[in-house]
């Protein structure tokens, strides 16, 4: 039966893999209904917690974008990038991971993939160098975020151990921030010069390079836009204050609910004070994408956690003294569990829930946390626009 149910897995991932986009989390509705109404196995648990961070980050995010704050905060990457041409192998990632890293969403960081192309052919840069950077920086970051529902699944394992939020972010922000240095550098060395390039010239001599005409380039922000931004990082700063400070404070909130509740509340206060049309935000093409994500949580977690979830003994005894005895090999599994999953939130609820049980030091928990970033399906969305730029 454990042989059947893992072929199941496997297939509706390589499905899933196939179809891409909110097709993951129908083919996990899919092998849901295989597992469930043919083999008889209980459901398992409904990730709701890393649900509900996606949702309620994803409307103050759309919030903001209806305001006009995505695209000041995209103006001003661009003005960085553009003021400083020669750097942006340095600067490109640097921007995706700082975004990601306070919206807590890669979404964020798609918006400024199409500046970074057009700034790097203006200067001679090869344009897939500072792309694929900012991209793995921007998935990297996520791991960074204090808002992200992959780093609040995390800290509530971590947390039981008797890890503080400020031990824990000391450990996988430098990481973070390492791992994305290292991959800027490998980027910054891969391919010919551009000029150098025969089909780049080819594509030149057709007419088929675009570039974005100087006239064009900057636009003034409206005062509600910039007010959205700081409103939207007032929200994120009050949310790392109260996880910070959660001993001096007192109080006995988990960050899901410190989170989803500030993200609420952020939203409310973007829509009076930026005059948002509420009809809206359900527009927003974050929101959408957003949706998209959730419904890919809850068709491949679900699966998994149903599937596992029967298993969770023979893991136990399996893996546990696996990986008390090899703790790196815990780098190993986020790797290939998160690329499999699509998601890092959906990694974690996931696994997290299995590393508690095995009883995993939570110093090679945390420092490892950063192995989940590891998109290599061209069907992902950052992967998938940053090929569509890459023209």
């Amino acid at each position: 039966m454990l042989i059947l149910e893992i072929v199941i897995l496997i297939g509706t991932i390589i499905l899933a893999a196939r179809l891409g986009g909110i097709g993951v989390g129908l083919a996990g509705g899919l092998g849901l209904a295989i597992v469930v109404f043919l083999l008889g196995l209980p459901p398992g648990d409904i990730p709701i917690a890393v649900m509900l961070i996606i949702l309620s980050v994803i409307l103050a995010l759309s919030v903001m974008q209806q305001a006009g704050g995505m695209g000041y905060l995209v103006k001003c990457a661009e003005k960085l990038l553009r003021n400083h041409p020669k750097y942006i192998n340095i600067l490109a990632p640097a921007t995706t991971f700082v975004l990601t890293a306070l919206a807590g969403t890669g979404y964020t960081a798609m918006s400024v993939l199409n500046v970074i192309q057009q700034v790097a052919k203006e200067n001679g840069v090869r344009p897939s160098q500072p792309l694929s950077s900012a991209v793995v920086a921007s998935q990297i970051a996520i791991t960074a975020s204090p808002i992200s529902a992959a780093t609040a699944a995390m800290y509530v394992v971590v947390e039981k151990m008797g890890v503080s939020f400020g031990s824990a972010l000391c450990v996988i922000i430098p990481a973070a921030i390492f791992g994305s240095a290292v991959a800027a550098f490998v980027a910054s060395k891969q391919g010919i010069e551009l000029k150098d390039d025969p089909i780049y010239r080819d594509r030149i001599d057709k007419g088929l390079v675009n570039f974005i005409p100087a006239d064009v380039k900057l636009t003034e922000s409206t005062p509600e836009a910039k007010r959205s931004v700081w409103i939207f990082l007032a929200g994120v700063s009050f949310i790392v204050m109260m996880l910070l400070f959660k001993p001096l404070i007192g109080h006995k909130l988990g960050s899901q609910d410190i989170i989803v509740i500030t993200m609420l509340l952020t939203s409310f206060i973007m829509v009076l004070a930026c005059k948002v049309p509420l009809v809206s935000i359900k527009k927003a093409p974050i929101f959408q994408d957003g949706a998209e994500s959730l419904v890919v949580v809850l068709g491949i977690v679900w699966l998994s956690a149903t599937i596992i979830g029967v298993h969770v003994p023979e893991i136990k005894e399996a893996a546990g003294a696996w990986l008390r005895d090899y703790p790196a090999l815990l780098a190993v599994v986020f790797f290939f569990t998160s690329a499999l999953l699509f998601s890092q939130g959906a990694d974690q609820c996931t696994i997290n829930p299995y590393c508690s049980i095995i009883k995993c030091r939570c110093g090679y928990h945390s420092c490892q946390f950063c192995c989940r970033q590891r998109f290599i399906h061209y069907q992902y969305l950052s992967n998938h626009c940053l090929c569509s730029c890459d023209r």
